[in-house]
């Protein structure tokens, strides 16, 4: 059984120092702009400094949202 996530986190973004979010469904896009009032880039995803990613995840599953982080 295959597993699906709501968000990828992808660490090797073009700046250093940043990750991007991207969000692989609805609801995690609603959280993202909604919940969390981040801006997006043109593809749906939200750039995050890497020293607060950790602190996304944590936020993400106590909404009941699940991160795979590459």
């Amino acid at each position: 059984m295959a597993t699906t996530y709501d968000f990828t986190i992808v660490s090797n973004s073009f700046i250093n120092g940043l990750s991007l979010v991207m969000p692989m469904n609805e609801q995690a896009l609603e959280y993202i702009t909604d919940e969390l009032h981040l801006t997006t880039l043109t593809d749906g995803s939200a750039a995050l400094f890497n020293e607060v990613v950790g602190d996304f995840i944590s936020d993400a599953e106590r909404a009941h949202l699940s991160c795979e982080y590459v």
